[in-house]
């Protein structure tokens, strides 16, 4: 395992004096004053030697596709993985959004935050070349680098530049998920056919999002997971806020669908761990395929290392699959730009159902880049995107049958969480007074502070932020409040408590 993983152990106070950097997020502060800016980053000096040596890590993109090729050929994915000794790191540069970075120009924020995805969506498939020190320099400016997923960050001085482009060639093909196995859409179709899908879990990850579909048959309400779609946990800035035990249940060995790469979507896959073992690591993963940067792709060698399995989706075709009980299953790419809005979109659906419902699983995707496409059935549950972060005003919202008493939506977001300086918090005012106005009623917030009690009304949150209660997960049905219990198996080996319905 790659030490960046390690929960409890990991390489403490190490900073490196050169980094290989790849965008990896932004977020805009209160009014678009202020931004803060993610990257992941690979040792220089590491990665350099490497290259020397191994033709993995060949500075010749030709040379390095044709080592990928044969090593994939042998079959050393689960004897062999070469991130696994590779110092990455996190990196948080806040900078004021009049300015730019890196030799970049200041980004358009005059307009509202979501205008802001063309940008990231560029920036994403970008590299950067940073110089790192402990102490202030001559043009370096103050940024929080994070040795781990669930690490205290140390504070550093960076300045950077572009990589030549033949170098910023090199470092996509070295850091590409074309490497791993793909599936076409009638493949997926064949992983999720004929699963059950009794129940829905909204686990309480702190700030991430993990939900699974259920199944009763074997042993009872609330049931075991057959698919998870994500398997996240707070990291990094919201490490904190992240359940101090967090097992999730492999009862049925359900495969994990990834929405997208952020790693509060994944991260979980760490948090968990039974007798030593990561069992998440020997799963199945199904990710979209998307520019990603050292820190994802050490963690999907990770999952082969171990023995599971990684495939990458990039169909834009909607797929369609029957699942028990007659009901179907239906998923989709998003639209948009940037990697929140282009991840895999799922829907369950009882089509014939008096009236016709569905359960709706959106990762970070807003609405408005899946909903005219896939067309949804209403929504009795929907997990509400990012967090409750801000949306395109105009999105198009679902809503739910107009005929029926019972419907749930779910936040999925951590006590207090934040981040940097930037005064962002989910779920956001904007994000909520959208769902309010599309007939999802959010009873005792205040649309004004959201997040702050227990919602009521139509409305399930795994997390208040004060008094800071760690709320459990939540357990939907499709006509009615299901029992809650501690745990999806009974407690025999998970901790994912689903307290509320």
């Amino acid at each position: 395992m790659n030490a960046h993983f390690q929960r409890e152990e990991y390489p403490r106070g190490s900073v490196p004096i050169g980094a290989y950097a790849r965008f990896d997020h932004l977020e805009v502060g209160a009014r678009a004053k202020t931004l803060l800016l993610a990257f992941d980053l690979v040792e220089k000096n590491w990665l350099d030697t490497q290259g020397k040596t191994d033709p993995l890590f060949s500075d010749a993109p030709s040379i390095s596709d044709n080592a990928w090729k044969i090593w994939n050929q042998q079959g050393l994915q689960s004897t062999h993985n070469p991130f696994e000794s590779m110092p990455v790191y996190r990196l948080e540069l806040e900078i004021p959004a009049t300015r730019g970075f890196f030799g970049q120009p200041p980004f358009q924020t005059t307009q509202p935050t979501f205008t802001l995805r063309s940008n990231v969506g560029e920036l994403e498939s970008k590299w950067f070349v940073l110089d790192i020190s402990p102490v202030q320099g001559p043009d370096t400016e103050p940024a929080r680098l994070y040795p781990g997923l669930f690490a205290d960050p140390v504070t550093v001085y960076v300045k950077g530049t572009m990589p030549t482009g033949k170098k910023g060639e090199a470092l996509s093909s070295i850091f590409s998920l074309a490497h791993l196995p793909s599936l076409s859409t009638a493949q997926l179709e064949s992983e999720l056919s004929g699963l059950d899908s009794d129940l829905l879990a909204v686990y309480d990850v702190g700030q991430g999002n993990a939900n699974a579909l259920l199944s009763t048959k074997k042993y009872g309400a609330p049931g075991v997971p057959t698919l998870y779609y994500d398997l996240g946990a707070g990291v990094y800035r919201n490490r904190r806020t992240t359940p101090k035990s967090l097992v999730f249940c492999f009862t049925e060995k359900p495969t994990i669908l990834l929405s997208h790469w952020d790693a509060d979507h994944w991260a979980g896959a760490y948090a968990s761990m039974i007798k030593g073992a990561y069992p998440a690591l020997s799963r199945k993963w199904i990710a979209p395929l998307q520019n990603v940067g050292p820190v994802h792709i050490a963690f999907a060698h990770d999952v082969l290392k171990n023995g599971g399995k990684f495939f990458t989706y990039a169909d834009k075709n909607i797929g369609s699959t029957a699942l028990n009980n007659a009901r179907q299953a239906r998923f989709t790419l998003g639209d948009g730009p940037d990697r929140n809005c282009s991840g895999i979109v799922l829907v369950v659906e009882e089509p014939n159902h008096t009236t016709a419902r569905s359960w709706l699983l959106t990762g970070d995707c807003d609405y408005v880049h899946f909903v005219t496409h896939l067309v949804p059935l209403p929504p009795v549950a929907m997990v509400v995107p990012h967090h409750g972060a801000d949306l395109d005003p105009a999105t198009p919202v679902p809503k739910p049958p107009s005929d029926i008493t019972y419907k749930r939506l779910a936040y999925s977001f951590g006590h207090d969480n934040r981040h940097g300086q930037t005064n962002v918090r989910h779920p956001t005012v904007k994000g909520v007074s959208l769902h309010n106005g599309a007939d999802w009623d959010h009873q005792y917030w205040d649309l004004l502070k959201p997040g702050e009690t227990a919602p009521g009304g139509d409305v399930l949150a795994t997390c208040e932020h004060s008094p800071g209660a760690f709320r459990g997960g939540v357990l939907i049905g499709w006509d009615a409040s299901p029992a809650v219990a501690k745990a999806p198996c009974q407690g025999r080996k998970c901790t994912t408590s689903l307290t509320q319905s």
